[in-house]
């Protein structure tokens, strides 16, 4: 059983974007992000990837649950993002449709939270939607971060007849947009200190001018520094995008 897990840790961390950059002759954006499972393997999920030239689609997500389970609906809704966001550029209209796909024998009743967005690089348009994950940060190019205000939008997987909303912006080169899973902001100190909301945006706050590698890094480093070597109690990702 251990040599099979250590085998389906390998193949789900090869399923995600992993080279880095990954796009080298792309100039007019940087992306970069780390994925810590608690266990062997996990639910926690991001994805990116470039649409029709001119567009980059990116995703980031957290299954309701941990281990062999979580990971098999993680790599469902992997693929199903990917495929429908190819055939649909609209965030909210992905969404909808992956939630439809995702009830289809949901007898185990797992759900995943997903923020996705799909960034124009040529303009600088970003339009994203959201299904109850956490809000992104929004750097600005003065260095300055704060929450990204995100549409309201259920979890994948639950309920049918689901609407999701579509919000845009345009961001200025020198923007940065940083998005996490919980296991970031949950994680805990043997006394069960939560790292929090409020120590994550401190913390980005103090390295905004930073690169993407840099900021995604310094997050894992402060996480683990404050845990202080108690047991990782939920799977880690950071996602950070960076518009030049």
């Amino acid at each position: 059983i251990e040599s099979e897990l250590k085998i389906a840790h390998s193949i789900q961390m090869n399923f995600l974007p992993r080279n880095f950059p990954p796009f080298p002759d792309r100039t007019e954006f940087r992306i970069h992000a780390a994925l810590e499972p608690a266990k062997e393997v996990g639910g926690d999920l991001y994805d990116f990837f470039l649409i029709e030239g001119d567009y980059l689609f990116f995703t980031i997500g957290d299954v309701t649950d941990k281990g062999v389970p979580a990971a098999l609906f993680m790599a469902v809704t992997k693929t199903l993002m990917k495929g429908i966001a190819l055939q649909a550029l609209d965030p909210a209209t992905v969404l909808g449709a992956v939630n439809v796909e995702l009830l289809q024998g949901n007898d185990a009743n797992l759900f995943v939270t997903v923020f996705c967005g799909c960034l124009n690089f040529r303009t600088g348009e970003l339009r994203y939607s959201n299904a109850g994950h956490n809000p992104p940060i929004l750097i600005d190019p003065g260095g300055r971060a704060d929450w990204l205000e995100l549409p309201g939008g259920l979890v994948l997987g639950i309920m049918d007849d689901v609407t999701y909303e579509t919000r845009s912006m345009r961001l200025e080169p020198g923007m940065r947009l940083v998005a996490y899973t919980d296991g970031v902001t949950e994680a805990m100190t043997k006394d069960s200190v939560l790292y929090s909301d409020e120590r994550l945006l401190e913390h980005v706050r103090h390295c905004g001018n930073q690169s993407p590698e840099a900021i995604v890094e310094g997050i894992l480093r402060s996480v683990h520094e404050f845990a202080g070597g108690a047991p990782q109690s939920d799977d880690i990702t950071v996602l950070v995008l960076e518009y030049t």
